[in-house]
């Protein structure tokens, strides 16, 4: 399948370009850095060639065939040398074997522990990783299926997809809003629809993609945590915290108001709804701190393991040039006592690799870094925010200020122009200043922020704690740098929502929960009776993230027929992908799922996304209350609508004053009728292209 062969081809590109630059401290940690920078760099190349060759019939398909050529091409060029080969000397089999040998791979200084473990935690945080994927987003019997809690992400992301896939949506506008540019942050959706171009069915698309992000970012995690720690299980503990991020205080009052265990048992067994905050703010009861946000937002999971890539890289430089401590324990699991911060610049490790000792060498590895953070925004625009944050702290609290430099430039050069072109339409237009105090509070204080925080991550923050009393300096800094995202979070509106902020604490709650482990680990490595408070300490924190997993597994889904269905067929075989539909505000119909735009689509979307929504608004209602024929097709011609499709939901909007319905009626060919009443009871009309005095014969 040649879905299966892009990504093989895609893999090899990521394993070629950083297997020159990055050093490996696992066969995990390369297999992960492979797959993600890959992905961000195949799906960067491949949408651009489609860009540049929108003027065709199959811009994909022209798209695909340079990208194999080019990548292909580019792999056989970056093979390393293998040691001692001469040209014709061997097997294919003995040139892949010393090639593979030729990788950087330092696992001398790896911690010592059972490989065994590592690949064992890891499969069984993606068994439940794959619960969690097709538990949100599945295909089953000809229909897509996404849960209902999910019906604004995948609803919107899904029709984006098909477009990019069946509709040539090149240059590429969103199918809710036509005729602008894109404001949404969609190139993962566009490697999804790629694939699907390939042959691979959107919904697998989708959640392979979100899988394999997944094994590298939990990966990524246990790495970071290795760098930092020197511990592979404070690793393995990290990466089973990040599915039980949420460490909120809200079950207790839950708990309290069941009469019984059994009670509170059944209670959880059969929840719909995330456990309330007891905060009255808007979006505070969304589960926008669970694990269900990487279910809803599959694109947050491959951009936060972008970012751990480039803070494992800039660890590693940090603990050669001797600005931080490796951790070291002896056999008992105590720190060692020859543990010391070396905080001089002219002083480095013993083992430090002389191809990276002075400021040229390390310079292809900062560009390489910044270069990936770079190509972030239209991958995920909350993740390249927090990256510029975090590594605008390090270079604050950090020395070595001329490497993050180069970093920083190039990061800012590729991604400020990308930032500029998705900012928020709505905050331009209306004036409203960046700084916003409070989040979501409509009343902030500073008290009630810290009582709001407290509440929200509750024991995290004593773990937190606990772990910036025992390690070395350097460390404490680093958490500090990492919590920088916090007061961002009550103090900016980066997006036409000041909910969206949640994505910042969200990325904090990966980072943070690396310390939050090491805690865990400290408290609990002695003794029995330490282990067993350090097991009751985690069950206090993630409880509430444990609850809230039920709401995510029974929840309902959203059904939109495809296969074998009446309207879908019809719309394949009647209509052009390019033709534009004027419809209720959909979300979700076979109308965009088979790649057709609608005029306006669903409004609680354009917002978010930052459209100027009042002028279409009002275009739209005109459409719909104007009687005057001509008026009307000439209104209709001048927007490109092609078909008007007419249902029980449009009938019912209270917005349109007199519906005109009727002209619809008498004076269009309807091409469509839901005889059998699947489809809301829809008609759907022809647009003349031009204008007329009279009903068409």
């Amino acid at each position: 399948m040649l879905a299966v062969a892009y990504l093989f081809v895609m893999f090899m590109l990521g394993d070629a370009i950083c297997r020159r630059i990055v050093t490996f401290n696992s066969i995990q940690h390369r297999l992960a850095v492979a797959f993600l920078s890959g992905l961000l760099f195949s799906s960067w190349t491949t949408y651009l060639l489609a860009l540049l060759f929108s003027g065709t019939s199959e811009p994909l398909l022209w798209a695909n065939l340079i990208f194999f050529a080019v990548a292909i091409g580019l792999i056989v060029s970056f093979r390393p040398p293998a040691p001692g080969h001469q040209p014709g000397d061997g097997s294919f089999r003995k040139i892949f074997r010393k090639t593979t040998e030729a990788i950087k791979i330092d696992s001398t200084s790896r911690p010592g522990g059972n490989a065994t473990w590592d690949w064992l935690c890891l499969a069984v945080c993606l068994i439940f990783g794959g619960w969690l994927m097709f538990a949100t987003l599945d295909f089953a019997n000809g229909n897509f299926e996404f849960a209902v809690k999910s019906w604004s992400d995948f609803g919107a992301n899904l029709s984006l997809s098909q477009s990019l896939a069946l509709g040539h949506n090149f240059p590429t506008e969103h199918p809710f809003f036509p005729g602008e540019t894109v404001r949404y942050h969609f190139l993962f959706w566009f490697q999804a629809a790629n694939l699907s171009f390939l042959g691979l069915n959107l919904v697998w698309s989708v959640n392979l993609l979100s899988l394999l992000s997944l094994a590298a970012l939990l990966i990524l995690i246990m790495t970071f945590a290795e760098v930092l720690f020197n511990s592979r299980p404070v690793g393995r503990i990290a990466a089973v915290l990040f599915f039980f991020a949420s460490s909120s205080f809200s079950y207790i009052p839950f708990l309290k108001s069941q009469s019984s265990p059994g009670e509170a048992i059944n209670s959880i067994l059969n929840l719909h709804d995330f456990v309330k905050s007891g905060y009255p703010f808007r979006g505070d009861d969304w589960g926008g701190l669970t694990v269900g946000v990487f279910s809803n937002q599959r694109h947050l999971i491959s951009a936060a393991g972008i970012l751990l890539i480039v803070l494992i890289i800039l660890i590693d430089m940090y603990w050669r040039k001797g600005a931080i401590a490796t951790i070291e324990h002896d056999n008992h699991g105590e720190q060692s006592k020859k543990e010391t911060e070396i905080l001089s610049r002219n002083i480095r490790p013993k083992s430090v690799r002389p191809f990276l000792a002075d400021f040229r060498s390390e310079v292809a590895g900062l560009i390489f870094c910044g270069i990936l953070i770079g190509l972030l925004p239209y991958w995920n625009s909350a993740v390249f925010v927090s990256a510029a944050i975090v590594l605008g702290s390090l270079f604050v609290f950090f020395p070595f200020r001329r490497y993050l430099a180069v970093l920083i430039g190039t990061f800012v050069l590729l991604g400020l122009p990308q930032i500029l072109m998705l900012r928020s339409g709505n905050l331009v237009q209306t004036g409203d200043s960046l700084f916003h105090w409070g989040y979501t509070m409509p009343n902030p204080t500073v008290g009630l922020i810290f009582e709001y925080m407290g509440w929200t991550f509750g024991i995290k923050w004593i773990l937190l704690l606990i772990a910036a009393w025992y390690v070395p300096n350097a460390h404490r800094r680093l958490l500090i740098v990492i919590t920088s995202l916090v007061p961002v979070v009550f103090l900016f509106q980066l997006s036409t929502d000041a909910f969206n902020n949640h994505k910042l604490l969200n990325i904090w709650n990966v980072l943070a929960s690396v310390y939050v482990a090491y805690a865990l680990w400290l408290i609990g490595r002695k003794s029995v009776i330490r282990s067993a408070l350090s097991v009751i300490l985690a069950v206090v924190m993630v409880f509430g993230a444990f609850i809230d997993l039920f709401p995510i597994h029974n929840d309902g889904f959203v059904k939109v027929p495809y296969e074998d269905d009446r309207l879908t067929t019809w719309l394949f075989e009647n209509t052009r992908p390019t033709d534009l539909f004027l419809s209720d505000t959909l979300l979700s119909h076979p109308i965009l799922f088979t790649g057709r735009k609608i005029f306006l689509g669903n409004t609680l979307f354009a917002w978010t996304a930052g459209y100027d929504l009042k002028e279409r608004e009002n275009t739209y209602r005109m459409m719909f209350q104007e009687h005057d024929l001509q008026k009307l097709v000439r209104l209709l011609n001048d927007h490109k609508i092609v078909y008007v499709a007419i249902d029980d939901g449009l009938r019912a909007n209270r917005s349109i004053k007199g519906p005109n319905e009727s002209i619809y009626q008498q004076n269009f060919e309807k091409v469509f009728e839901d005889t059998e009443r699947r489809y809301g009871n829809i008609s759907i009309y022809r647009v003349p292209l031009i204008s007329v005095d009279t009903a068409p014969n």
